[in-house]
């Protein structure tokens, strides 16, 4: 009723045309993240918005609806004045819950497109009173992201790894850090063996969640008879030099996944 009374009410107006609804066009399309420990994907959305009247058109701040693949969400088109027959960018974000999203998300991150429409009602200042222009769409394009997976770079701590004697074992604690450079979080899960003077002698099974753009820290512990490392009781003064590799899963569970090679080695004390 309100929204009727408001074209009423600007038709009366000299001088006031109701207008033509804008359009939008994908200018940018980018990976922010993807975060599994928050349940989140966010990507940030440049939107050339134009106008085909051939007068000013302000917009106001207003609450549309964007479909990303098959999830329904609400989007925010933030407040914009267009020229008349021109155009402006705006920038804007899209959060998107995994739980919502999952196949569309990891279509993103296998280099597959997804579509995005927008569509619902805007709301614009033309003359003394604001109009709801629609329903109508103002976008609908596929997009993708470009993701260039960087492996995550594995080092032994020092600090956190040591050596003991357990009934009559060599217990072997690796401490390690790894930084994951990309904006993608994952859990690293999978087997990585203890390799001493090129053999491998044990295994453990790592599972551990890497943050986007974060640097985690973790422990792998191995038992290894004393039979196999030749200078046990040496290496428990002078250090033991390890290397530790394996086939391992970068994954968000249910939406990605990727294998890694890890090798890494050092000195254990």
């Amino acid at each position: 009723m309100l929204a009727v009374l408001a074209l009423v009410l600007a038709a009366c107006v000299p001088g006031v045309k109701k207008p033509e609804p804008p359009q939008a066009r994908v200018e940018g399309f980018d990976l922010i993240s993807v975060d599994p420990f928050s349940g989140e994907a966010r990507f940030a959305l440049r939107l050339r918005v134009t106008n085909p009247n051939a007068f000013e058109l302000p917009l106001l701040e207003s609450r549309l609806a964007l479909t990303f693949d098959r999830a329904r969400l609400p989007f925010d088109l933030p407040a914009v004045t267009l020229p008349p027959a021109g155009f402006e960018v705006v920038d804007t974000r899209v959060t998107v819950p995994l739980a919502e999203s999952t196949e569309g998300v990891g279509k993103l991150l296998r280099g597959e497109a997804v579509r995005l429409r927008v569509d619902g009602r805007v709301r614009v200042q033309v003359g003394p009173v604001p109009l709801d222009l629609g329903p109508f769409t103002l976008l609908d394009e596929t997009v993708r992201v470009d993701l260039r997976f960087a492996w995550p770079r594995f080092e032994l701590d020092p600090q956190q790894s040591r050596l003991s004697l357990s009934g009559g074992r060599l217990e072997v604690v690796v401490g390690f850090r790894v930084a994951n450079p990309n904006p993608v979080g994952f859990y690293l899960r999978g087997p990585v063996a203890l390799r001493v003077g090129g053999r491998s002698v044990a295994e453990a099974a790592l599972d551990m969640p890497l943050r986007p753009r974060q640097t985690g820290s973790g422990a792998l512990a191995f038992r290894v008879d004393l039979a196999q490392v030749p200078g046990a009781a040496t290496a428990l003064v002078a250090g033991l030099p390890v290397e530790l590799a394996g086939a391992v899963r970068a994954e968000v569970p249910g939406v990605w996944q990727t294998l890694l090679d890890v090798a890494f080695g050092g000195r254990v004390r």
